[in-house]
C-alpha cells in the first residue's frame, strides 16, 4: 500500500506497530481522543494516528479465536487469572479497564454481547467476524490511516521520538510508538515475534517466550485407542508426585496425547518444566468420574457384579463409563481377558478399580508447540513499563500493549480482554502524552 506524502513527510503523533485485537484497540482509543481535540497539537495534517500491520489485512487472529465464535472477555476477571513476572502490571491495567468498561465500550461501539454460564462473552451472533468488522467500522470513522502489508524491521530513537523503517523502505517519523506486534503463537497468522527484535534492539530486556494454552503431548501408549472419545473429567498436573495445578472440563483424548480446555490450562506449568533444568518427571493424573467417590464407584461395581455374575467384563462399566475406557482400565488394570465372567473378579479387583478410574496417570512428552498454541507467555518484561500508562520506563514515548508484553491469562477470554485493555491504555496515554507537550 502506498503511502499518503501527509504520512511520510509529517511527525505522526502515534505510530502503532501492528494490527491486531491490541494494536485496533490502542487506534481506536488514540483516535477518538485525536478527534476529541478542537486544535490538534501535530503537524501530521489529518492522521493524527498510523497503524502498520505486516499482513495483507488487520485483525486475522481474532477471527480464529474461539473456534470462530470469539471469546472476547470473561466475566469476572481476577487476578490470579493472568500471569506475569511483574503481576502488577495486569492487575492495575485490569482494574483500569475491566471487564464491565470493555462490555460497555463494545456496546458504544455497536456490538452486543452474551455472556454463558461459565462466564465466557462473546458476541450475540457468535461470528468473530462481526467483532472485526464493528472494530474496523469505528477506525474509519476516526483520523486513524491503516497501511497494510508494512512489516516494521526497524525502530530508530530521535530526538523528536522515532523513526520507524519498514520492509519496503518506507520511512516514518513518530512523537510515540506503541508495539502491538503480538507474540509467537500461531505463525498462521502472521505471529512471527518481531516485535521482541524492535525492542530488544532499543534495549528492552525480554522474558523468554514459551508457548501457552496450548494440546499436551503423552507417550502414545497411555492414549492408545482412545483416540476422539471427549470426556467431563479432572485432569491434575504433577512434577515428580507433587501436583501443580487442577483443572476440570471438558477432556479430549487424540492421537498425540490430550486436549480440551482444561488441558490447555495446564500446559503452561508442562512447558515452564520443559524449560527447567529438571525437565523430567511430568504426569497428568486424569479423574473421569470427578462427581463420584472411590466408596460409591465400589458400591456401583460391587452391584453390577453381583447382579450379573455370568456377564462378561467388558460390559463391567457399562452405564456409568465411556466403554472403551472402561475396557481400557480393565484390561491394564487386572490383566485378564475382557471375555472373563464378572463373577470372577474380587472385592480387591473392584477396589483397584476404583482407584484407577480416579488416578489414571499419564507422562508427558511435551506440547504441541507455537503451531498451536493461542497465546505467548513471556515477552517483553512488564517490569520495565510503567502500569498506570504502558509508557516504557527506559525508553519514552514507547509503549506497548498485548501479547507482545509479559502477561499471558487462562482460556476462556481473558486474553482477548488483555488485548482490549491494554491496547485502550495505551492508545489513550500516548495521545495524551503528545496532547500534553
Amino acid at each position: 500500500m502506498s503511502v499518503d506524502p501527509q504520512i511520510s513527510q509529517a511527525i505522526i503523533p502515534v505510530v502503532i506497530i501492528g494490527g491486531g485485537a491490541a494494536g485496533l484497540a490502542a487506534a481506536i482509543e488514540a483516535g477518538q481522543y485525536f478527534a476529541g481535540q478542537t486544535t490538534l497539537a501535530h503537524d501530521s495534517g489529518s492522521y493524527p494516528v498510523v497503524l502498520l500491520e505486516s499482513q495483507n489485512r488487520v485483525g486475522r487472529k481474532i477471527l480464529a479465536t474461539g473456534n470462530g465464535r470469539c471469546n472476547l472477555s470473561h466475566v469476572p476477571l481476577t487476578d490470579s487469572d493472568y500471569h506475569s513476572t511483574e503481576q502488577i502490571v495486569p492487575n492495575q491495567i485490569l482494574r483500569r479497564f475491566d471487564g464491565p468498561k470493555t462490555l460497555d465500550w463494545f456496546r458504544s461501539l455497536g456490538l452486543f454481547c452474551r455472556i454463558d454460564d461459565d462466564g465466557r462473552v462473546f458476541p450475540y451472533s457468535y461470528q468473530a467476524a462481526a467483532v472485526l468488522d464493528i472494530l474496523r467500522l469505528k477506525i474509519e470513522q476516526l483520523p486513524v490511516s491503516v497501511l497494510t502489508e508494512k512489516p516494521v524491521t526497524h525502530v530508530k530513537r530521535e530526538q523528536q521520538g522515532f523513526r520507524i523503517f519498514t520492509a519496503d523502505g518506507t520511512t516514518i517519523r513518530a512523537h510515540t510508538a506503541i508495539l502491538a506486534t503480538g507474540g509467537l503463537a500461531a505463525p498462521a497468522f502472521g505471529c512471527d515475534g518481531s516485535g521482541y527484535l524492535l525492542a530488544q534492539a532499543l534495549g528492552h530486556p525480554i522474558i523468554q517466550p514459551f508457548p501457552a494454552l496450548v494440546q499436551i503431548c503423552t507417550q502414545k501408549e497411555d492414549v492408545k485407542g482412545l483416540e476422539g472419545i471427549r470426556i467431563e473429567g479432572t485432569a491434575t498436573l504433577e512434577w515428580q508426585n507433587r501436583p501443580l495445578r487442577c483443572e476440570t472440563g471438558e477432556i479430549l483424548f487424540t492421537n498425540y496425547g490430550l486436549s480440551g480446555p482444561p488441558i490447555l490450562q495446564l500446559s503452561r506449568g508442562v512447558q515452564q518444566v520443559l524449560n527447567s533444568d529438571k525437565p523430567n518427571g511430568l504426569t497428568i493424573r486424569i479423574d473421569f468420574l470427578p462427581g463420584l467417590d472411590e466408596q460409591a464407584i465400589i458400591g456401583w461395581l460391587t452391584e453390577r457384579r453381583n447382579q450379573n455374575p455370568e456377564r462378561p467384563l467388558e460390559h463391567l462399566w457399562t452405564g456409568l463409563l465411556h466403554k472403551k475406557i472402561g475396557q481400557m482400565l480393565t484390561k491394564k488394570i487386572l490383566g485378564i481377558s475382557l471375555a472373563s465372567q464378572a463373577g470372577s473378579i474380587s472385592d480387591d479387583h473392584l477396589d483397584r478399580l476404583a482407584r484407577a478410574v480416579k488416578n489414571e496417570c499419564l507422562t508427558v512428552t511435551g506440547t504441541r508447540g507455537w503451531r498451536e498454541a493461542q497465546v505467548t507467555a513471556g515477552g517483553l518484561s512488564a517490569a520495565f513499563f510503567n502500569p498506570e500508562t504502558l509508557e516504557s520506563t527506559l525508553i519514552p514515548g514507547l509503549y506497548a500493549a498485548g501479547e507482545v508484553l509479559d502477561v499471558d491469562g487462562d482460556c476462556g477470554g481473558y486474553n482477548l480482554q488483555w488485548a482490549w485493555s491494554s491496547g485502550r491504555c495505551a492508545g489513550y496515554e500516548a495521545a495524551l502524552a503528545v496532547c500534553s507537550k
